[in-house]
């Protein structure tokens, strides 16, 4: 079984991720292509080895002319600078529900626009290096839901014929629920029933919340695991009971003191921007006490977003 550690806005630094014990695959912030492809913001892709981990590079765009400079700078970066460059694959955001972003016509906003998403997808897997994935929710709004509009776009991705595309993440919710409403897996048996290699997202916080969600699919052949965030905010160890459970790990739990101390060393290693370390000490109780030293002139600004992210939703 797959366990994936979600994409968290200013929060998914390599210090964070490599921190988070236990998941097979991870992933950076939603990498806004309008800004990364620009020669002084490509810096901010930090793929770094981390032991065990399948690392994705989680990009957001509407445009197959910037998915295929995309692809043509990665795969340069990579030849360049393979040290840096530990990209297991690409995943396409169509899930961000954002009213800056969806307001521009990406994230949510693209799950109606079937043939557009295909096209991209397309152009990602012009080459043979990558894993190339989407992540979406059920819909823009109620009314995409009520639409099917996820099916049809489905339908549309179940034509695309080519083994690096590996799978599809679905967060169920619509773009225009709040962090309150319940998540809704109503949806879930006929979304599994697609030929789609699934993930699915949304309100788990352990393995039994998983299988609960699970339990009533007599078929499950699709769905190859499941993603948590708002779990390793807390506490960056929730995967290493899983993973016991399942056979997987064996990594010794660790005191929130040890965690912010391996955090601190981490930063060491490779730096995050400053934006990062004050979300990580707003959302993580483990954090609280963390000293980062930063080059002198950067600090921690109350309110700074990097415009490098889009911005995402804990999930």
């Amino acid at each position: 079984m797959e366990l994936h550690l979600a994409s968290m806005e200013n929060v998914s630094c390599w210090a964070f991720r490599k921190l988070v014990r236990g998941p097979t695959d991870t992933y950076t912030g939603a990498l806004s292509l309008n800004f990364i492809l620009r020669k002084r913001e490509w810096k901010e892709a930090d793929l770094f080895p981390i032991q065990g981990q399948r690392q994705w590079m989680q990009i957001a765009s509407s445009r197959e002319a910037e998915c295929k400079k995309f692809i043509e700078r990665l795969l340069r970066e990579k030849k360049e600078n393979p040290e840096k460059y530990n990209v297991h694959g690409v995943q396409l955001n169509i899930s961000c529900p954002s009213r800056n972003v969806t307001g521009i016509g990406q994230g949510a906003a693209l799950i109606k626009r079937k043939n557009k998403v295909a096209s991209m997808v397309n152009e990602l897997l012009k080459q043979d290096e990558f894993k190339v994935s989407v992540k979406m929710r059920l819909g823009l709004n109620e009314h995409e839901v009520k639409q099917g509009r996820i099916f049809a776009l489905l339908d549309e991705l179940k034509k695309i014929d080519n083994p690096n595309f590996s799978l599809i993440v679905v967060h169920f919710k619509h773009a225009r629920d709040f962090s309150y409403t319940p998540y809704d897996y109503s949806l879930l048996p006929k979304i599994n029933e697609y030929n789609i290699p699934l993930i699915i997202n949304g309100g788990i916080n352990n393995y039994e919340d998983f299988q609960r969600i699970v339990r009533d699919i007599p078929d499950k052949k699709n769905i190859l695991g499941f993603m948590m965030g708002r779990a390793a905010l807390k506490n960056p160890d929730c995967f290493i009971k899983i993973g016991k459970i399942l056979g997987k790990s064996d990594f010794p739990a660790r005191t929130q003191e040890e965690i912010g101390k391996e955090f601190e060393d981490n930063c060491k290693i490779h730096l995050p921007k400053a934006v990062y370390i004050q979300k990580i000490q707003k959302y993580c109780p483990w954090a609280k006490g963390i000293r980062i030293e930063f080059p002198e002139g950067e600090k921690i600004t109350a309110g700074h977003q990097s415009e490098l992210y889009i911005s995402q939703a804990m999930m």
